[in-house]
């Protein structure tokens, strides 16, 4: 119950931020193409946002604040680590392109990192419900549900993604010099985009296990639930 219960919020919480930054990133005159992120930032300007795009990038930063600290009250999971170092680096790119004025790139990074986790929640949900009344139909819900996570998580996280941090890295130097909050900025979508193929390189694992005829299962699976197995074989 308390892991359904945490699937829902996550649901509607990563349903809600996407729809919110679908709604307000592809409205901005700049959006695309990707030049557009660049031009014009070394003679200052690029700092002002609309509105609504300020609210977001505030809600977006606070969500994961909120995520940082709530990471240490959750069920442990086996990418700990790796969670709380995507958490920190999230925080910290959001702050600096923020602050020194790299908002462009920033959102268009937020709006690419959360559609993924809405069918990966929603498969869960499923999973859970299977488990709860035995009937397979709630499983191949879940298992088409994953399929559809994994298609989505390679196309924003590995291949949009990887686009947004070469236009960082090489475009970006084409109109300013960088100093360091740039070249920090750079370190950190690096840091994030090999967090993805990590996470990636599990989803096929999972994937591999479907394509056997098995049920799909969360590869990043609590530690505590591992133990509470190990027990009960004993």
């Amino acid at each position: 119950l308390e892991k359904y219960a945490q699937s829902v919020m996550e649901a509607m919480f990563y349903t809600a931020f996407m729809l919110i930054g679908l709604g307000v990133v592809p409205s901005q005159q700049w959006v695309w193409p990707s030049w557009k992120w660049w031009k014009g930032f070394a003679d200052g300007g690029h700092e002002v946002m609309r509105s609504d795009l300020r609210c977001y990038y505030i809600l977006y930063i606070a969500r994961y604040i909120q995520a940082m600290f709530s990471v240490f009250l959750e069920a442990k999971r086996k990418d700990f680590i790796e969670m709380i170092v995507h958490h920190v680096a999230t925080v910290l790119v959001i702050y600096i392109s923020y602050v020194y004025g790299w908002n462009r790139v920033g959102v268009v990074v937020m709006v690419l990192l959360d559609p993924a986790d809405v069918p990966l929640h929603l498969a869960k949900l499923c999973k859970y419900t299977a488990e709860a009344t035995g009937r397979q139909l709630w499983q191949t819900f879940a298992d088409r549900l994953f399929e559809v996570f994994a298609l989505v998580f390679f196309v924003t996280r590995l291949v949009m993604y990887s686009y947004v941090c070469w236009s960082a890295h090489i475009e970006a130097t084409r109109y300013f010099p960088k100093g360091v909050p740039e070249w920090a900025c750079v370190a950190l979508l690096y840091t994030l985009l090999l967090l993805q193929m990590y996470w990636f390189f599990l989803i096929m694992r999972v994937a591999l296990k479907l394509l056997r005829g098995q049920a799909a299962e969360d590869p990043r699976s609590d530690d505590e639930g591992d133990n509470k197995e190990q027990k009960k074989d004993k």
